[in-house]
């Protein structure tokens, strides 16, 4: 059995990448992450991570010291967590979850604790699950 997340990104500027996250087909959150460029092209820190279908872990973060949730096998990135923050500056290609769209470029109120909370419970019932990213 497997559960999908899914991001739905839409809005894409000079610097972000804003999205709608969704648990179980409800809103949960918005997102934000970095450009998203063209296939082949990868500035470190500064680029979101490609659209597809991608296995979710709990993982440990010496980053940032705790548990968190792992993008697990996204092509050439490595360390893609789930987490907290306002602006493209807080996601080095990480992706940015909270619940108040302020502008095309901040969102705030952390969701990280809810998202957790979810894949937690879900792997705890043994299912596999995944974040489908939607371009």
């Amino acid at each position: 059995m497997k559960t999908t997340i899914k991001l739905q990104r839409k809005i894409y500027t000079e610097t972000t990448t804003l999205g709608e996250l969704f648990l179980n087909d409800k809103k949960f959150c918005y997102t934000l992450e970095d450009v998203v460029r063209p296939d082949g092209v990868k500035i470190i820190g500064e680029t979101a991570i490609p659209a597809g279908l991608y296995k979710l872990a709990i993982t440990y973060s010496p980053r940032f010291r705790r548990e968190m949730i792992e993008l697990l096998d996204v092509p050439s990135f490595r360390n893609i967590r789930i987490h907290g923050g306002n602006t493209h500056k807080d996601t080095k290609g990480c992706i940015l979850v909270a619940y108040n769209l302020i502008d095309t470029k901040t969102i705030q109120g952390n969701a990280e604790k809810g998202v957790f909370a979810f894949v937690k419970q879900e792997l705890s019932l043994g299912y596999d699950v995944y974040m489908k990213i939607l371009a």
